[in-house]
C-alpha cells in the first residue's frame, strides 16, 4: 500500500513536470507549427539562471524564479526574431526551422559549458525539508513543485479560452489566414507563444534544478520526455498535453516503484507505440489544423 501511495505521488510530481515542459511545445507547434527543439537549452539556461540568483547572488528563490522566466521568456522572444521570423513561410519551413533550433540549442549549451563548466551543480532546493507519513516521504520541494505546475497549468488554459489574447492564439492555431483578415495581429501572437512557451521551461528548469541535476546537458532527458508527452497528448493540443503528461508521469513512477529505473523509458517508448498505432493523431490530437 506504501508502495502505491508512493508511485501515485511520484507520478503526480513527473506529470506536472513534464505539463510545464511539454505544454510550451504544444503551444509553439500549435500557432506555428514549428517543433523547438531549442527547449531542452532554454530549460538548462532557466536552471543556471535561478542558481545564479540564489547562489551567486543569494537573492530568496521566488526572486530567481522571476529571473528566470525573465531571462528565459526574452530568449526565446530573441529566437523568434532573430532566427524563425526570417524563416517563416519560405520554402522548406519545417525541415529549416528544426534544423535552426537544434543549432540553437547546441549554441546555448556550449555558451553554459564555457561559462559555468562541465560539471554538476548544486542547486538548493527553494523550500528545504519534509514530512512523512506512515514511511512515506513527502520534500517539501517536490509540492512546492506539483503545487506550482498545477496552478500555471490552470491558469494558462483558462488563459487560452477566457482571454482575448488567448482567444486570439487559439484562432491563429485554427486557421491562420482567416484570423488574420479578421485582423488578428498574427506576428504579436507568435512572439507571444514564444515568449511565454520558453518562460515555462525556463521556470521548469530552476524549479527542478534541485530535484534532479543541473549540468550543460540536463535538458536532454527533460526534453525528450516533454516531447513523448506532446505527441502522446496529440501535437498541437493543450488539453491533450496536460492529460498525457499525468498518465506519462504516472506510468514512469510505477515502472521505477515496481520494475526499477532502468525499465522507465522502454516502457514509456512501448506505451507510446501502443497508443500511437490506435490513434495516429494521439490521445486529443485532431487530423486537422484545429489545435490549442
Amino acid at each position: 500500500m506504501e508502495q502505491l501511495v508512493q508511485a501515485i505521488w511520484g507520478g503526480l510530481v513527473f506529470g506536472s513536470v513534464y505539463g510545464l515542459m511539454a505544454v510550451g511545445l504544444t503551444l509553439v507547434w500549435g500557432s506555428l507549427n514549428l517543433l523547438n527543439l531549442a527547449h531542452g537549452a532554454i530549460y538548462v539556461v532557466g536552471g543556471y539562471v535561478g542558481y545564479t540568483f540564489m547562489v551567486g547572488l543569494g537573492v530568496n528563490w521566488i526572486l530567481a524564479f522571476g529571473a528566470a522566466i525573465v531571462v528565459s521568456g526574452l530568449l526565446g522572444v530573441l529566437l523568434h526574431l532573430v532566427v524563425v521570423v526570417p524563416m517563416l513561410g519560405k520554402p522548406g519551413w519545417d525541415n529549416a526551422s528544426w534544423i535552426a533550433t537544434v543549432a540553437v540549442g547546441t549554441l546555448l549549451g556550449a555558451v553554459v559549458l564555457l561559462v559555468y563548466g562541465p560539471g554538476i551543480q548544486a542547486m538548493p532546493a527553494a523550500i528545504r525539508g519534509n514530512f512523512v507519513l506512515g514511511h512515506i516521504v513527502f520534500q517539501y520541494q517536490e509540492i512546492l513543485v506539483c503545487g506550482v505546475a498545477v496552478v500555471l497549468l490552470i491558469l494558462l488554459n483558462g488563459f487560452l479560452r477566457k482571454s482575448r489574447h488567448g482567444l486570439a492564439i487559439r484562432a491563429v492555431s485554427q486557421q491562420r489566414d482567416a484570423a488574420q483578415l479578421m485582423g488578428i495581429p498574427v506576428a504579436m501572437v507568435f512572439l507571444t507563444v514564444m515568449g511565454v512557451s520558453a518562460a515555462l521551461a525556463g521556470l521548469a528548469g530552476a524549479m527542478l534544478s534541485s530535484v534532479l541535476v543541473l549540468n550543460p546537458t540536463a535538458g536532454f532527458v527533460p526534453m525528450l520526455k516533454a516531447l513523448i508527452v506532446t505527441i502522446f497528448g496529440g501535437l498541437g493540443s493543450v488539453k491533450g498535453t496536460i492529460v498525457a503528461a499525468y498518465i506519462i508521469g504516472l506510468v514512469e513512477a510505477f515502472v521505477q516503484t515496481f520494475l526499477g529505473a532502468t525499465w522507465s523509458l522502454p516502457v514509456l517508448f512501448l506505451v507510446i507505440i501502443v497508443v500511437l498505432l490506435v490513434r495516429p493523431q494521439g490521445l486529443y490530437g485532431t487530423p486537422e489544423l484545429q489545435r490549442l
